[in-house]
């Protein structure tokens, strides 16, 4: 029974009490059907929150924006029934969808919402499991923290001898240590790991452990073969149970196993396999990783034009890669957004039907008692039409976060995008650059000069690349990143050039300032980089400063250098000094440039 009907039967009982005065009894039948029909209706909604709760990993973090929706939505569900053990696990897979979207303070939240749940349900294994999750997710963020809580997740685990957890546990735990280069802790705690999957019999985990004690023996270049026997069992497992992916890793584990004693040749031969098993089983962040390897292998060989065609080759497949990403994405995007449109739908037509239900009732009420009737329904209406208003505020301003949060997604695809791919290219130019002028020696100080410049170039380019990359990962830069960027800028140029003077100074109030929008921050950072550029290159100045000053909530910025200087009114501006006048003009700030045989001197005034 909808709800609407069961308010509107009890709305014209109340009607007939008023009026007819009849008696109860048919007030507690309909409540009692009511309580029965709420009774199923719980039970229906916490079968959906288990079921939402149980999903496997890889569900539940493929659309990151729906379950973050569907957890909220389960954690309100069990609040509102005090079911505990829902509770404590839509918390914790609250965190988990918060990690895998980069929110890590409101990850830290939900772990520690979800902890201290299961803790008052007396779940150590639970508590153990989510320690230890916590400090393996932030691992590559802050070590120290990370070895705490995966330390006290693995005593945790240890004290109530839950061996099943332990597994996964002692695993993780090995690779923290592998990462800090303590490699006895790592072949202790993977061994462990080992020993609990093989008296478990885990056919899934077994290959899983021997490959991380082998490929850490590879690393090391000890005891290789044990390393070789580990793969090898490792391997045969996964072909007895059809593991398709874990077959295609073992032969990239097989290929850095021969590359590393020097057997080019096998090496060569299984990562040509690896990369015909990878492609069938449509697993291309393994293709890409093959293709890359067999670049390495042939570069060690001086065979450059093979490597620099597997090379191309990476780079094409971790390109199509992002395009298949990105195509992902859209579907989602699209996905949320058809979601939203049959939402807003749903309740257009729910407010239609109990208009036409409210109608149908007034006709029949208002022969009985029209005018409280009609003064009750004007009253609902009203407060209906309020509601409506309210939840296209609230819908609208939903509406433009989720703009922003695209718009800033975008943003960091495209950062991503210049920094792996562009920014790897440039880097494999200076490579071969540098190849190349030892290829060629001293033959020729033109073409090596030539060469110079061009790698000059190209490392000016990155540094340009990571300004730009830095600026577009934020929405704002704060003072007192801004005067971190700039701080680092000049010490960079006191440090390649010696003979030069160089004096930075700044008085911002970085807690009474507001940040600076990305683009504006980057202006002023540009400004500064070319005033002081130009004051090297061009005027030879042997003295430099750079004064930012702020004073009643403005900003002064003043760069003054000792060199030649020039004549303002007749020297043709170049790119540089129009490039000044530009971000000058979009901070919408005044610009004063005075420049003589005693040098130039640089002032802006930004507009508060």
């Amino acid at each position: 029974m909808p709800y609407f009907f069961c308010f509107n039967l009890k709305l014209s009982l109340h009607v007939e009490l008023f009026v007819m005065k009849k008696t109860n009894l048919r007030v507690t039948f309909i409540l009692l059907f009511c309580s029965i029909q709420a009774f199923f209706a719980q039970n229906a909604e916490l079968k959906v929150v288990d079921s939402l709760n149980n999903l496997p990993f890889n569900q539940k973090i493929e659309n990151l924006y729906q379950s973050e929706k569907n957890y909220k939505n389960s954690l309100a569900i069990s609040q509102k029934y005090k079911y505990q053990k829902g509770i404590a696990e839509s918390y914790e897979n609250l965190g988990l969808i918060y990690y895998y979207q980069g929110k890590y303070e409101l990850n830290h939240k939900y772990t520690v919402l979800a902890i201290k749940s299961f803790q008052s349900q007396g779940k150590q294994n639970k508590v153990a499991k989510v320690y230890a999750d916590f400090g393996h997710a932030m691992k590559r963020r802050n070590y120290l923290l990370a070895e705490k809580y995966q330390r006290k997740g693995l005593q945790l685990a240890e004290k109530i001898n839950d061996e099943y957890q332990l597994r996964a546990i002692y695993d993780n735990y090995g690779y923290l240590k592998e990462m800090n280069k303590e490699y006895d802790s790592a072949f202790y705690y993977y061994n462990k790991s080992l020993y609990l999957k093989r008296e478990g019999t885990d056919s899934l985990g077994i290959p899983y452990s021997l490959n991380k004690i082998a490929n850490l023996k590879v690393k090391l270049n000890t005891d290789l073969l044990t390393a070789k026997n580990h793969l090898d069992e490792a391997y045969q497992i996964r072909v007895k149970i059809k593991d398709k992916i874990g077959i295609a890793e073992n032969l990239n584990y097989y290929g850095s196993y021969y590359y590393q004693i020097k057997d080019y040749n096998k090496a060569i031969e299984y990562f040509d396999e690896a990369i015909a098993y990878s492609k069938k089983h449509k697993y291309p962040y393994l293709t890409q990783d093959n293709f890359q390897k067999l670049s390495e292998v042939f570069e060690t060989q001086d065979q450059f034009k093979e490597a620099l065609n597997f090379y191309k080759k990476h780079i094409q497949y971790k390109d199509s890669i992002a395009n298949i990403e990105l195509r992902i994405k859209q579907v989602e995007l699209d996905t949320q957004f058809g979601t939203e449109e049959k939402e807003r739908e749903i309740l257009l037509q729910k407010a239609k039907i109990a208009e036409k239900n409210t109608i149908i009732i007034s006709v029949i009420s208002l022969l009985l008692l029209s005018i409280l009737l009609g003064y009750f329904l004007y009253s609902k209406q009203k407060m209906k039409n309020i509601q409506l208003v309210k939840e296209r505020e609230l819908q609208d301003a939903l509406l433009k976060i989720e703009t922003q949060n695209k718009l800033q997604e975008q943003r960091l695809q495209i950062s991503r995008d210049l920094h792996d791919n562009i920014g790897s290219q440039l880097t494999f130019i200076i490579s071969s650059i540098d190849n190349l002028k030892f290829a060629l020696g001293n033959q020729n100080p033109k073409v090596d000069e030539k060469l110079t410049k061009i790698s000059s170039f190209t490392r000016e380019t990155i540094v340009e690349l990571r300004d730009t990359i830095w600026a577009m990962n934020k929405e704002e830069i704060t003072v007192e990143d801004l005067e971190t960027r700039i701080s680092n800028f000049i010490e960079n140029a006191k440090i390649s050039l010696t003979g030069t003077q160089f004096n930075f100074i700044s008085n911002l109030k970085s807690k009474q300032l507001q940040p600076f929008s990305s683009r504006d921050g980057m202006n002023i950072y540009r400004i500064i980089q070319e005033s002081v550029n130009n004051a090297i290159k061009h005027a030879k100045a042997t003295k430099i400063e750079v004064l930012i000053q702020e004073k009643n909530h403005s900003i002064t910025i003043q760069i003054k250098d000792n060199g030649s200087g020039f004549n303002v009114s007749e020297t043709e501006k170049g790119n540089g000094l129009h490039s000044i006048q530009k971000r000058a003009a979009e901070l919408q700030a005044d610009l004063d440039l005075i420049s003589n045989e005693n040098g130039t001197a640089i002032k802006i005034n930004l507009k508060s």
